[in-house]
């Protein structure tokens, strides 16, 4: 009798971005993430404080990861923005806009 191969048990990898300029959003943020058992293995700030709404980007062509860490963190916007960087580690990227308390992103 054939058994099924064990499930892949692969975390999945964040990056995570303070958007907003507001102090400790990244850090506030990779917490809660890492309690929703994601590898948070980059934290820090975006290259701009404009972002007005939270994102999560696709970073490897599987938007329905994406589209999972959205829903899991209760972030409306998620999109595609694939990168010719072999030496991109993250599978997703979250940066934290100026709604993030509107959405109360952050952990307590």
């Amino acid at each position: 009798m054939a058994t099924d191969p064990p499930p892949t048990t692969t975390r999945l990898r964040v990056a995570v971005y303070n958007g907003c300029g507001d102090p400790q959003v990244a850090a506030r943020m990779t917490r809660r993430a890492r309690g929703l058992d994601l590898d948070v293995i980059h934290e820090g700030n975006a290259e701009s404080f404009a972002y007005v709404h939270s994102v999560v980007i696709d970073r490897t062509g599987d938007m329905e990861r994406a589209g999972e860490v959205a829903r899991l963190l209760g972030i409306e916007h998620y999109v595609q923005q694939l990168s010719g960087d072999p030496y991109m580690l993250e599978d997703v990227t979250i940066v934290v806009g100026k709604d993030y308390k509107r959405l109360n992103l952050l952990d307590p």
